[in-house]
């Protein structure tokens, strides 16, 4: 995103941050990285950016309200926040989830271990991106929800391969998506977690199994100085 931003905005500096060191080593001249921790204080003064975006931070977030206030500070008055989060749970629209049972150990997970560390993984469901955006000032507020398929089940061909992509991200890091909810946070056992990766793997093959994921942008604006 921020290469494709960096590009059609050249005049523009793109600035990118996240936790860990894990950004690419080619970027476009206008974009660079800095390390730090959304769930501080920002490092950037006050009336910094024209326009922030925010995605995929469910589960790792305890004060959304916090978070937008930080951004509001560092927007400038007239500029825009876009805030990007997905739904965890899988979801069908013709009940065809039925077939994996697997999906309910999955989203029980998820709102288990998002209630004992205190971070929530379903954010759309508290509508958290909403009110923590108003809480912190922002205003004109757009809500727009997507779905993206789980598997290449869908017909329309750019909706299979994001679908396939999904698959294949969810197969290759199944573990590294649930063994510390499973294992340091609630503490369930290793047999049973053996059981619920194969089941999870024997699900994201079942193409008879029309899930998808819901992904939730909300734009903003911070109101114009008077």
């Amino acid at each position: 995103m921020f290469s494709d931003f960096a590009d059609e905005y050249p005049n523009a500096e793109v600035i990118g941050s996240d936790l860990s060191p894990i950004q690419p080593t080619w970027i476009p001249p206008n974009v660079k990285f800095e390390i730090d921790d959304a769930t501080l204080t920002w490092a950037w003064a006050d009336n910094t950016f024209d326009f922030i975006h925010i995605r995929y931070l469910f589960g790792a977030i305890r004060d959304w309200t916090a978070l937008f206030k930080e951004a509001y500070r560092c927007c400038t008055p007239g500029g825009w926040i876009q805030t990007a989060e997905a739904d965890v749970e899988i979801l069908s629209d013709d009940g065809t989830t039925e077939l994996a049972p697997v999906l309910k150990t999955w989203a029980k997970l998820y709102a288990e271990g998002g209630k004992k560390l205190g971070n929530a993984f379903y954010v759309q469901k508290e509508d958290l991106q909403e009110k923590g955006l108003e809480a912190a000032g922002f205003t004109e507020m757009t809500s727009v929800d997507y779905k993206f398929p789980v598997g290449g089940w869908a017909k329309d061909p750019r909706m299979a391969e994001i679908g396939n992509f999904v698959k294949a991200t969810l197969e290759n890091d199944l573990e590294g998506y649930t063994l510390l909810l499973w294992n340091n946070i609630l503490q369930w056992g290793e047999d049973e977690y053996q059981v619920f990766l194969m089941e999870m793997r024997k699900y994201l093959r079942n193409r008879k199994v029309h899930g998808y994921m819901r992904v939730r942008y909300v734009y903003a604006r911070k109101p114009e100085a008077e």
